[in-house]
């Protein structure tokens, strides 16, 4: 049985922020609300099934990478994994993620981190 992360985050190369909002209103349904929407930085916050859940992109995360990370997890997607899949085959777009759970009291070195690019998945140091 797999595991549901509480929250979820995945690392995109270069999104375009419409992009990622169609594709998170097809996946979750058309209830998103913009809550801040500046150059660099969007908060959206998606009501589905009545859960509510605020996403973030923050395009200055690491490098070339925006961070998406949904605070609540009431998304279809069980892990980063799931949605990093779901979001390289939307946005055709590298993407990254972490390959298991973190915990709060672990190390950060502890994970390793998939590369989802050109329809492969590869493990990434990162």
């Amino acid at each position: 049985m797999t595991y549901r992360f509480p929250d979820l985050e995945i690392y995109l190369m270069k999104p375009d922020a419409g992009a990622v909002r169609d594709w998170l209103a097809r996946q979750l349904g058309d209830h998103i609300e913009d809550q801040r929407v500046v150059p660099g930085h969007c908060h959206w916050r998606v009501t589905l099934d009545g859960h509510v859940m605020d996403v973030f992109l923050n395009d200055k995360a690491e490098k070339n990478f925006a961070s998406l990370w949904f605070k609540q997890n009431h998304s279809p997607w069980n892990t980063d994994l799931e949605c990093a899949r779901s979001a390289h085959a939307a946005l055709g777009i590298e993407v990254r993620c972490s390959d298991s759970g973190w915990q709060e009291n672990e190390d950060d070195s502890a994970g390793g981190w998939i590369k989802l690019i050109r329809n492969e998945e590869k493990p990434v140091h990162w």
